[in-house]
């Protein structure tokens, strides 16, 4: 989709910065809440769930609680297998340029 021919292309560049942030903002926040649901279908506690992540319980809460930006999306992912996901990583072109997205199979 071409850009419209008023915008700047600094301005393009921000949106297209903005685009990737969101996507990478929404991956975190769907890792987070299947994280939440490892640890309420295992009947963990913080304490145990953060043991077997290889982490603390006050990271691990402040992960829960919504401040993802600590933890990178690999990070994440670890802490998903750790606490008994599987993970499958599938890549393909976006069907239009410039708008990621992410999808999940449960």
């Amino acid at each position: 989709m071409p850009h419209p021919s008023n915008f700047s292309h600094s301005a393009v560049q921000q949106t297209e910065h903005f685009g990737r942030l969101d996507a990478r903002q929404s991956l975190r926040s769907a890792l987070t809440s299947m994280m939440a649901e490892a640890l309420a279908e295992r009947q963990l506690s913080q304490v145990d769930a953060a043991r077997m992540c290889d982490t603390d319980q006050p990271t691990l809460s402040k992960i829960l609680a919504g401040r993802k930006q600590s933890a990178s999306v690999e990070k994440l992912l670890c802490w998903l297998m750790a606490l008994g996901w599987d993970v499958e990583i599938h890549l393909k072109r976006a069907a239009a340029a410039g708008k990621p997205a992410v999808m999940f199979d449960e």
